[in-house]
């Protein structure tokens, strides 16, 4: 039963139309980004061919990391930090704080080794201010299609402003959603009717919209959260209570950095810290940060990850030189306190990372529904309006950035895989993009089968992907079951049995015949 009068709910319904259809298209990119690069570390390990695997920082990390140390000069001292590559590397990451001379600005020189994670040897040393090394580049695609969706790709901070703005219509469309729902128990089990091909369609997109309308509102709060909390919440909450004095409100509310000591002082074991931090919440080492090392000052900070039940990790401080247990580091603020344990929530949620692979796959399958929905209710929404050309030309623009992105996505790949080698991919992934994006172009400049090019375009990228990868160098399937990389393995597989799926559905596709008819969208729900 709506919530609302017959005038409200008109009012309402226009609201909801249009925040879906004036900042759709850009809002499907978002989800549709957002429901893949929930596996960014599985990406990453596909798109690299990284055979060697891990998880957390494992053992033999005081003996590698004391060894190596010796070899960076102590100023680098002041600020620690250790953490496993998902290639089972280590890297250790020391750097100081200085003023700049030229600029009277605040930098941070740098020394970063990667270590063998089985020999202890140094496979490569950078020693300089952080913007001075370029981005790794087998990192391209996983950042590439990462950044698409944080900022569709746009220059921070503007990037950042429009998917937060993004994130706000996401749940003005979805609270409003839930307002013009006039049978919300009907609607969550209404079955598509298939004699009728447009009223067919309505009804799924109101099946999944009501079934997936928690997870947009959760999606949409704490996407948003993420894009404005660094660009307009710190700097207003700055403003309104320090004066816009942002470094004193970070020192109020984190509290002033441990002062700098030159005593020196052995460290305990990281060993034996790793384990009494596991043994007091069962989750597993993600990071070690340390300041001061090898100074009587020294403190050991370690992140772990969610222990089983868990939805969140945990950051553990210890004394460097005795081990000794200082109690746990809240997620915000100095103590620990219901809002650092709300605002540490958001992260597991957004994500879906808080089960593992389990929670991954479902909210890839909510993300990818949440997607549709959007696509579908554009769709819907231009076809009420069918005999006005300038919605139908629009309606053809959706069709083209509905099928258009995953292709284009996949085309950049395409792009990563073969600049890999010898090249910038860095510079190409996104330059694939681009060029997917105009092939995308072409393909659907014929009106009346450009969904069909389309798809037939996606499913042959799906298949030729994992060929593709094995001819520039990446893995074989034996190779990564013998490794126990198992991800590029599936991803592989999923490719191929999307691509079939796609294939097979474009050919049983019959054409969109059916006339519209006047009772087809009597519900408000779309």
């Amino acid at each position: 039963m709506s919530f609302l009068p017959q005038s409200g709910s008109k009012r309402l319904l226009s609201i909801h139309g249009w925040s879906g259809v004036l900042l759709g298209l850009l809002l499907y990119v978002c989800i549709f980004t957002g429901a893949i690069v929930v596996f960014e570390r599985e990406i990453n390990i596909w798109s690299q061919g990284q055979l060697a695997q891990s998880e957390g920082l494992g053992t033999r990390v005081d003996h590698y990391f004391r060894v190596n140390a010796r070899d960076v000069d102590p100023r680098y001292y002041e600020e620690v930090s250790i953490f496993r590559t998902a290639g089972g590397n280590f890297n250790y990451r020391f750097h100081t704080h200085e003023t700049d001379p030229d600029t009277g600005r605040i930098v941070e020189p740098t020394v970063r080794l990667t270590v063998d994670g089985e020999t202890g040897e140094v496979i490569d040393r950078f020693e300089g201010l952080p913007g001075d090394q370029g981005p790794n580049p087998g990192t391209a695609l996983r950042n590439f299609w990462v950044d698409l969706h944080v900022q569709l790709y746009v220059p921070a901070p503007w990037g950042l402003y429009l998917t937060g703005i993004l994130g706000l219509a996401m749940m003005a469309a979805a609270v409003s959603g839930i307002l013009l729902h006039k049978h919300m128990i009907r609607d969550a089990f209404v079955s598509a009717r298939s004699s009728m091909r447009l009223v067919g369609a309505r009804d799924l997109h109101v099946l999944a919209g009501t079934w997936g309308l928690p997870f947009a509102i959760l999606l949409a709060f704490t996407g948003a959260f993420f894009s404005l909390a660094g660009t307009v919440g710190v700097p207003a909450m700055a403003w309104v209570a320090f004066n816009g004095d942002q470094e004193e409100m970070i020192e109020t509310i984190i509290g002033l950095p441990e002062d700098l000591s030159t005593t020196p002082a052995s460290m305990a074991s990281l060993d034996y810290i790793i384990k009494d931090a596991h043994e007091r919440t069962g989750g597993a080492v993600q990071s070690i940060q340390i300041m001061n090392y090898n100074t009587e000052r020294a403190r050991v900070m370690v992140r772990l990850s969610p222990a089983e039940g868990n939805l969140t990790g945990t950051t553990l401080g210890f004394d460097g030189p005795t081990r000794a247990f200082l109690g746990e580091q809240p997620a915000f603020g100095q103590d620990p306190s219901m809002g650092a344990s709300l605002l540490s929530l958001i992260a597991p949620l957004h994500f879906g990372n808080f089960a593992g692979v389990l929670s991954k796959t479902v909210w890839l399958g909510l993300g990818l529904a949440s997607a549709w929905v959007a696509a579908t209710g554009m769709l819907l929404w231009t076809k009420r309006r069918q005999d006005e050309p300038l919605w139908q030309r629009f309606r053809h623009t959706i069709v083209g950035v509905i099928w258009g992105l995953p292709i284009a996505m996949l085309v950049s790949a395409v792009a990563y895989f073969f600049t890999l080698p010898a090249g910038d991919p860095h510079f190409w992934t996104p330059m694939g993009f681009l060029a997917g994006a105009l092939g995308v172009v072409a393909l659907a400049w014929d009106r009346d089968r450009a969904q069909d090019k389309l798809s037939l375009a996606l499913a042959l990228l799906c298949i030729a992907m994992p060929l593709l990868r094995l001819v520039t160098g990446g893995a074989s399937w034996s190779e990564a079951l013998i490794a126990g990389a198992a991800e590029i393995l599936i991803i592989d597989l999923l490719l191929v049995v999307g691509g079939l799926v796609l294939l097979r559905w474009s050919r049983r596709r019959a054409p969109a015949t059916e006339p519209l008819t006047p009772n087809a969208y009597q519900e408000p729900a779309e």
